[in-house]
């Protein structure tokens, strides 16, 4: 070991090594005493995430008035806690000169490389010369939107006065990162006799995205009162003579943040099987409802129609299936892209498998066919893995989901085909 760095005011502790193992052994022997956090857990976290009440976001029409009518429909969806899980763990180097304007140089996978700098220059001096060479990113989905462990590799760079390269484990990465915020949705809609949606209410709660990373005080937070990270994908896009959205932002005693497409994953779970049970209650097919309800003048909704029927087409929808098999379909539309989905499911033996994706996206200009092609199966690969696997768990204020055997991801033995 050649140096400890202890930095009371901003909370950091650390030693400079040659080697690695000599830096974590040395770590783990310095006695640190830390003042104690929150004994909160999974099941306090998510009963905190509760969509009750919050702002009013959007009113059209009466919704008392439509609930009133036809037949009602309910239902509540939840998404977990969930880790970013990227293969690469976080890491940095840092080349600090001496004196307090010494000049720094910086090595760092991150997707934000102004927000490092300024982070680096508020550690140790506004009147650094900071230059920052970013390297491949590797995995991320929002994990190194900023990246705080150059500030730690600087910080023990201009203390041991030679380069530092700091590099966390898998579990380190688990246990101190930010995660996905639980979500909690509550739904009521109605539908009239000639199969056309009444009205919708939807009550949604969760905990902070963007507001969590930008650095808002929490009275500005509170005086906002909600976190535009949890807005994407959370208006319905079809035609709907009364509707009525009502947001709520929890603070939780648990670091969340952006984590891939932020609000758009649980918003459109929630929003889209709400429109299944609202197909199922008109005794309607789930494609043709959705088709039925989308406007034919509106440039948007003229596009979600054309992702649906593409789709479908792809995976023969309407064809029948064996006994123990169904298929699902889906759309949403984000930053100027649309897409729909079809997924194909088995049943049999008790067991749910998704044995088919079908996936039609519009994006505009395609640039790289290749790449838009990886995009869409990277992401089908990752929302099955957080439908179907991913949840944090936190037990007496500790990360207790801190590794693959602890926190299992989709295996390539239960991904379906590719087209």
């Amino acid at each position: 070991m050649q140096q400890v760095v202890i930095d009371l005011p901003a909370g950091f502790a650390g030693v400079v090594a040659d080697t690695r193992t000599r830096a974590w052994a040395a770590l783990n022997a310095l006695r640190l005493r830390w003042s104690e956090g929150s004994r909160t857990d999974t099941a306090a976290v998510e009963e905190q995430v509760t969509a009750s009440h919050g702002v009013v976001l959007r009113r059209d029409g009466s919704i008392s008035r439509a609930l009133a009518e036809g037949t009602r429909v309910e239902a509540a969806y939840r998404t977990p806690l969930a880790a970013h899980a990227h293969l690469e763990p976080l890491a940095a180097l840092a080349r600090v000169e001496p004196g307090a304007g010494g000049r720094v140089e910086l090595w760092v996978p991150t997707q934000s490389p102004g927000s490092v700098v300024e982070d680096v220059r508020a550690a140790l001096g506004e009147q650094r010369e900071v230059v920052l060479h970013v390297t491949q990113l590797g995995g991320s989905f929002g994990r190194k939107g900023g990246q705080h462990l150059a500030v730690a590799a600087a910080r023990l760079s201009a203390a041991a006065g030679r380069p530092v390269h700091v590099g966390w484990t898998r579990d380190t990465d688990m246990r101190q990162g930010f995660y996905r915020p639980p979500t909690h949705t509550v739904m009521r809609g109605s539908v009239g006799t000639d199969g056309r949606i009444r009205g919708v209410e939807q009550v949604t709660a969760a905990g902070d995205i963007i507001w969590a990373v930008a650095g808002l005080p929490e009275p500005v937070r509170d005086l906002l009162g909600f976190d535009p990270g949890g807005l994407l994908g959370l208006f319905l896009p079809y035609e709907l003579p009364a509707y009525r959205l009502v947001n709520r932002r929890e603070q939780l005693p648990v670091p969340t943040g952006p984590w891939r497409g932020l609000g758009l994953m649980p918003n459109t779970f929630a929003l889209e099987s709400f429109v299944d049970e609202l197909a199922e209650a008109a005794g309607a097919d789930p494609l043709e409802f959705r088709l039925a309800h989308l406007s034919e003048s509106d440039p948007e909704a003229r596009r979600l129609r054309t992702v649906l029927r593409t789709a479908a087409q792809m995976a023969r929808w309407g064809e029948p299936l064996p006994p123990g098999r169904g298929r699902g379909i889906a759309c949403s539309g984000d930053v100027g892209t649309v897409v729909a989905m079809v997924a194909e499911v088995d049943l049999s033996g008790g067991r749910l498998r998704v044995t088919g994706m079908d996936v039609a996206v519009d994006c505009g200009l395609v640039v790289n066919p290749a790449g838009a092609k990886l995009q869409a199966q990277g992401s089908v690969v990752m929302g099955l893995s957080s439908a179907l696997r991913e949840e944090l768990r936190i037990e007496d204020g500790q990360v207790v989901s801190d590794n693959f055997d602890s926190y299992p991801i989709i295996d390539m033995a239960s991904t379906p085909r590719s087209g």
